[in-house]
């Protein structure tokens, strides 16, 4: 268990599955993986979170008995999270050298939306707000720069100049699936975003009614694999029924996801699911 929590806790296993989501374009589309590229999105999405994770936890002031116990582990291990986000950082600007200047400005968007987040920066009654603090945007925002980062930035890569239909589609399926597993975190996160003042739709229209949102999302992206296999032909049977078996098995996990469940369900298990996801192109 110490081991799981490592790579867990430390943002190794979201990194990893922003990777293999990122892995996923390249093999759908058919154009050869960047290597460049999974590692810069690798070690990039390992030094903003645990950057965001530092900069909330500087936010406040920390009292072990009141704070989760991936925060606690976070607030621990804070000198060796630090130093390995350095050598993040390191590897992110080597792999720069590797990339065209298209994907580096386009990375450089998408890292900007990934900072502001959680860096309060917008004035609002007397205080700062973060795009994480404005009503019903966060699990959106999360969404937008995963679909981005692990959709459009590897089209970027290959030198694709025109989006056509067919990459529309992939990426509303992947924007969809994104949103769909942060419904359970903002479940997970009621406590802290009533403490905190921030509106999120389980907050505010109930957990059934956000579930049933969840569940539209997911038969969403159903209805678009199906429309790709059945109309364009874009898309094989295997990959087709892998797809729909991946998103039936987060519908049961988005389910189990009413009641609160402990950490590494959120961490580990849904956000795995990215890597079930991933794995579907190999099985098609």
């Amino acid at each position: 268990m110490p081991f799981i929590h490592l790579i867990v806790f430390s943002n190794f296993f979201v990194s990893l599955c922003v990777a293999a989501l990122t892995y996923r374009t390249f093999l759908y589309f058919n154009f050869p993986p960047s290597n460049a590229l999974l590692v810069l999105v690798f070690s990039a999405t390992y030094f903003i979170y645990n950057f965001q994770r530092l900069v909330r936890m500087n936010q406040k002031d920390i009292d072990e008995a009141n704070i989760g116990f991936r925060m606690r582990w976070v607030y621990k291990n804070k000198q060796p999270i630090i130093f390995t986000i350095v050598i993040a950082a390191i590897i992110l600007v080597v792999s720069l050298f590797y990339l065209n200047i298209k994907t580096i400005l386009a990375l450089a968007i998408m890292g900007f939306f990934s900072v502001v987040y959680v860096v309060r920066f917008i004035p609002y009654n007397n205080k700062w707000l973060a795009l994480r603090d404005i009503p019903f945007l966060k699990i959106f925002v999360i969404a937008f720069v995963w679909t981005l980062v692990t959709g459009l930035l590897p089209l970027i890569s290959k030198d694709v100049n025109q989006i056509n239909l067919l990459h529309i589609l992939f990426l509303s399926k992947q924007f969809l699936f994104v949103v769909a597993i942060t419904i359970p975190f903002d479940i997970r996160d009621m406590k802290y975003d009533v403490e905190k003042g921030i509106k999120t739709f389980p907050l505010v229209v109930g957990v059934k009614n956000t579930l049933v949102l969840g569940m539209l999302l997911l038969l969403g992206f159903v209805a678009i694999s199906s429309y790709e296999f059945l109309v364009f032909q874009s898309i094989t049977m295997g990959l087709w029924i892998a797809e729909i078996i991946a998103i039936l098995l987060v519908m049961v996990l988005l389910l189990l996801s009413k009641k609160q469940q402990p950490e590494l369900f959120y961490s580990f298990i849904i956000e795995g699911t990215s890597l079930l996801l991933a794995i579907t192109v190999l099985l098609g």
